[in-house]
């Protein structure tokens, strides 16, 4: 269950529909990424334990996740330190300690990753390596040189996920409704996902959190399902509630195990000045 938990948190931070996808969706433009309006950010978020069913076995959850969006003029990196201890009932505490990085071009055609996970101080992957497709639209590979020859076939319309963040809003700004697509992070071998998105706009929402000098603004309730793409089944093996703001900053995350969830709640956040390009 540990696993599950920071490859949810890389997927929809390594940042987060009028129609579903069809087999090879439209491709995301250049300039719709370049022109989403993101933000850059540092955030902290606090983790406790949303809701757990009888029999899950977990009963409580605690944590930080330390998460960084930048602008690097030729392409957006993202940073996540997530600390997290879980509690169970007859096991008592695991801590878990992950560690992303990544970075991807605004052309959304190549991505560079970086993954570390230990379990109670010990090791429990470690995974790098890049991706790049042929062609926005287009077919790729991901190459990992860490576990060392894997490589995993990116099939065409694939998103990494600043691109599909940036679609995710332009498409929120257009109306909501649903959109699926499919999304490769190089958090697990189980990658790319297909991810079903369910969008609608939170009426009165959105903080100003003007001590970081930003004002109100416009914020969606997206759920999202994660599919592993090479497998069928509609059960998804993981969901995520988040609250985004229209500059791509979340507000407010719920990541849903099935028989128990845990909150993720903005405690302070920072404006990262622009880049000298």
């Amino acid at each position: 269950m540990g696993k599950m938990v920071e490859a949810v948190l890389g997927c929809l931070l390594a940042g987060l529909l009028a129609a579903s996808a069809a087999a090879t969706p439209p491709p995301v433009s250049a300039g719709g990424i370049a022109q989403a309006g993101l933000v850059s950010h540092r955030a902290t978020y606090r983790m406790s334990l949303g809701a757990a069913t009888p029999g899950s076995g977990v009963i409580g959850a605690r944590g930080v996740m330390e998460y960084r969006f930048a602008d690097r003029c030729d392409g957006w990196t993202v940073e996540n330190r997530t600390y997290l201890l879980l509690e169970y009932e007859n096991e008592g505490e695991v801590e878990t300690a992950w560690e992303f990085a990544s970075w991807e071009s605004k052309d959304g055609l190549r991505y560079r990753f970086r993954v570390r996970h230990t379990r109670d101080g010990k090791v429990v992957n470690v995974f790098r390596g890049g991706a790049e497709l042929a062609g926005r639209g287009g077919a790729g590979v991901a190459r990992f040189s860490s576990p060392a020859d894997a490589a995993v076939d990116l099939p065409r319309g694939t998103l990494f996920p600043t691109a599909h963040l940036a679609l995710l809003l332009d498409a929120a700004k257009g109306g909501g409704g649903h959109l699926v697509r499919t999304v490769f992070d190089g958090t697990s071998l189980e990658n790319p996902y297909r991810i079903s998105a369910f969008i609608k706009e939170v009426e009165n929402g959105g903080q100003p959190f003007a001590d970081a000098g930003l004002s109100a603004s416009r914020t969606w309730r997206m759920n999202l399902a994660f599919h592993p793409a090479a497998l069928a089944d509609p059960i998804p093996e993981f969901e995520i509630r988040v609250l985004y703001r229209a500059d791509g900053i979340a507000d407010g995350i719920r990541q849903d195990f099935s028989t128990f969830s845990v909150d993720l709640s903005l405690n302070d956040i920072e404006i990262l000045p622009p880049p000298e390009c």
